[in-house]
Parts: C-alpha cells; sequence; structure tokens
C-alpha cells in the first residue's frame, strides 16, 4: 500500500516537471527580431510618396501580415507562427520599396525627357524666332533697296529731264552744254541779256545736284592772232563762271579755261563753220564730282601750252 501510494507520487512528480517544461518553451519572449525588423521595413514603405500609387497591394499585404503577427505577438501564440508573418510582411514591403523605386526612377527619366523636349522646343522656337527676324530683315533689306532702286530711277529721270532742259549732250568728255556765240557781241566776252534763262536753268542744275562741278572751255574761230583767241575765249568762260558764282554756285566747283581755236567744231572756212566754232562748252562732272580723263587732258594740254 505504501509502496502503490510511493509510485503514483513519483509519476506525478515526472509529469509535473514535463508539464513544467512545455510551459516554459512555449512562452512568448519579450521581443522577436524578425517582427522588429518587419515594421521597421512596412514604415519604410509607408513613407515612401509612391507606395500608394506604386506599391498600393504590396503595402496592404504588408500591413495585413504585421497586423497579423502583432496579434500573434499579443496572444503569446507560438514564435514560429509570429515569424512567419513577420516574413510575409517584410517580403511584401521590400517588394513595394523596389517596385516605388522603379517608379521614382521612371518618373524621374519622364521628368528628364519632359525637359530634353522643352529644351528642344525652346531651341526650336529660338530657332524659329531668328529665322523670322532673318526673314524681316531680309524683306526690309529688300523693301529698302527696293526703295532706293525705285529713288534712284525717280533721280535719273529727274536728272535725264533737267539735262534735256539744258540740252546737255553725251560725249566722250562726258556730259557737254554747248552756249552758241550768240549769248557773246562780238569779239566781246559780257554774256548778252539772253544767256540769263541757261545760267538760271545751269544755277539750279548745280544747286540740285551739289556733289556735281563743271568745266567751263571757251572756244573761238580761227580770225586773229592765236594770243588774242585763246585770252577772248578765256574772258568769255570766265563770264560764264562769274555768272553761276552770282546765282549761288560755289567758285571750288567751277573751272574755266580759254582754249582759244584748238578744238573747232567745225571748218573755219565758211562763215557758218566759224559760228560754230566760237562757243563756250560746259562740260558737268560724274556723280562723284571728278571728270573723264579726255576732258582733263584738254585742260591740261592748255595749261603746259
Amino acid at each position: 500500500m505504501n509502496y502503490t501510494l510511493s509510485r503514483n507520487s513519483c509519476r506525478n512528480w515526472v509529469i509535473g516537471c514535463l508539464l513544467l517544461g512545455l510551459s516554459a518553451c512555449t512562452t512568448t519572449p519579450e521581443r522577436v527580431a524578425e517582427l522588429e525588423q518587419a515594421r521597421s521595413t512596412v514604415t519604410s514603405l509607408e513613407n515612401q510618396p509612391e507606395a500608394q500609387s506604386a506599391a498600393s497591394i504590396q503595402l496592404r499585404n504588408a500591413r495585413e501580415a504585421l497586423e497579423r503577427a502583432d496579434t500573434a505577438f499579443e496572444n503569446g501564440e507560438s514564435v514560429d507562427l509570429i515569424r512567419h508573418e513577420a516574413y510575409v510582411a517584410r517580403r511584401n514591403a521590400e517588394i513595394g520599396l523596389e517596385m516605388t523605386s522603379e517608379a521614382r526612377a521612371r518618373e524621374e527619366l519622364s521628368q528628364a525627357e519632359a525637359r530634353r523636349n522643352q529644351v528642344q522646343l525652346e531651341a526650336r522656337t529660338v530657332e524659329a524666332e531668328r529665322s523670322q527676324m532673318v526673314a524681316e530683315q531680309r524683306a526690309t533689306e529688300a523693301e529698302a533697296a527696293q526703295s532706293e532702286a525705285q529713288a534712284a530711277t525717280a533721280e535719273a529721270s529727274r536728272l535725264a529731264q533737267e539735262l534735256s532742259e539744258l540740252e546737255a549732250q553725251q560725249t566722250e568728255r562726258g556730259l557737254v552744254l554747248t552756249l552758241g556765240d550768240v549769248l557773246f557781241d562780238t569779239d566781246g566776252s559780257e554774256l548778252k541779256e539772253g544767256a540769263e534763262v541757261s545760267m538760271d536753268r545751269l544755277a539750279e542744275f548745280m544747286s540740285e545736284n551739289p556733289e556735281r562741278r563743271l568745266l567751263v572751255e571757251g572756244h573761238t574761230d580761227s580770225r586773229g592772232a592765236d594770243d588774242y583767241n585763246e585770252e577772248l575765249s578765256e574772258e568769255r568762260a570766265e563770264s560764264v563762271t562769274e555768272a553761276l558764282v552770282e546765282r549761288g554756285v560755289q567758285s571750288e566747283r567751277l573751272r574755266s579755261v580759254g582754249l582759244g581755236e584748238s578744238y573747232p567744231r567745225a571748218s573755219n572756212n565758211t562763215p557758218a563753220g566759224m559760228q560754230q566754232n566760237r562757243r563756250v562748252e560746259i562740260v558737268i562732272s560724274n556723280p562723284d564730282g571728278t571728270f573723264p580723263d579726255s576732258a582733263e587732258q584738254r585742260t591740261t594740254a592748255s595749261r603746259q601750252g
């Protein structure tokens, strides 16, 4: 009887020790590292601005798994269960982080592409504006050239009209206006009143063409001595020059020379021919104020003579 009780007491003691040991093995620890890692990773995903748009499913799964792990931890359930749910939460969060990183990279690439397109657009806009400016400048230049051409045409027409009124002729020495001896008395150098119209027209022409100059040449027929004819021709040329100065033409724009009988226009064997040779010729310079070489040669020859 006593032996039986002793055996029962011993068995109860062993069972109690086993139960105590099992209880000690299933007790939930104060912290589970895997759970803390999962919570940190899920928090990182939640802090990503792209999480809701790029990884909403992974974020939801991670939150749900983390919630299950927290519940199991609070309820003192198996550590293996807690670790499993923590792994699911962490793995979903890691996948979500990768997806948000990819989304951010795509957004940055898209923004870079947009900036590149904007730069290209601005460059094309600048080029288009430059091309437009060039086109406008060319159009302005064309209009200016057209205006200049029209002005030149009008000037040429005006000049032609003036020269026609002056009855100037184009010669190898340039434009030449001839004043016959009817403007002077015989053997005289004073201009007659009939010369005033020609002098007025010539002075007006010089006023409207301030860049031009005049070379005034006096000529005689062959009657009389050479010295006398040269002096008379020079006096007549000076009379024309003085008349123009009186009408406002600057003296520095005028040059007179007496050529005597050196350059006849017709034969001196007839009265008609001698009349043609008694004249004053006015050579009108080029627009820049210069004279053709052939006109200068007469003056040079006269001075050397």
